[in-house]
């Protein structure tokens, strides 16, 4: 019972609010993650490089967030609150690893560690995945782009997408929709 008692911990990213709406509240963080797998998912199976390791970008995605469990989820436009972000998140990753079960600590760790530091092409493609995951996810909340302009947009999520072309043929596609749409530059 420990360790189920212990799994609950990775439970608690359902209470993390994003920005992002969901109807007439917030998404979770958990609410993203499972949008990320089915993102991945779909992108994977129409990817011409298939020596990626699918698995591993499932596992990068489904723990990419947990460390919001214990610092938060600070939104990419927030960038006075960023400054710190990564120092913050290490220490709250060291803090967590020591409440999951023995069998997942470092596994979750070396998952977080190589999802931050983007050096395999697995975790390019899962960070490339959570940047363009909340741009679909808001086309329902036309609202939510209010005071936000293409270029806050390249330059917040463009340089992750653009990691993996795909993604950055479906980011450019999305930018034009956005553009003839009018989800740039509404008034505030």
């Amino acid at each position: 019972m420990e360790n189920l008692n212990k799994l609950r911990r990775f439970y608690h990213l359902k209470h993390v609010e994003r920005a992002t709406s969901v109807l007439n509240r917030k998404e979770s963080s958990a609410e993203h993650s499972w949008s990320t797998l089915i993102l991945a998912d779909y992108f994977l199976s129409i990817m011409k490089d298939k020596k990626i390791d699918r698995l591993k970008v499932y596992e990068l995605l489904m723990y990419h967030d947990v460390v919001e469990i214990e610092a938060g989820d600070v939104p990419i436009h927030h960038e006075e609150e960023r400054k710190n972000k990564k120092a913050i998140e290490k220490e709250a990753m060291k803090k967590l690893k020591e409440e999951f079960p023995e069998a997942m600590k470092e596994k979750v760790w070396d998952l977080f560690v190589e999802f931050e530091e983007r050096e395999t092409k697995e975790a390019k493609f899962a960070k490339a995945i959570d940047r363009i995951d909340s741009l679909i996810h808001e086309l329902d909340y036309k609202k939510d782009w209010k005071g936000w302009t293409e270029e806050m947009v390249e330059r917040f999520h463009g340089p992750d997408i653009k990691e993996v072309p795909l993604l950055e043929e479906a980011f450019n596609k999305l930018l034009k929709h956005c553009n003839q749409e009018g989800y740039f530059n509404q008034s505030k």
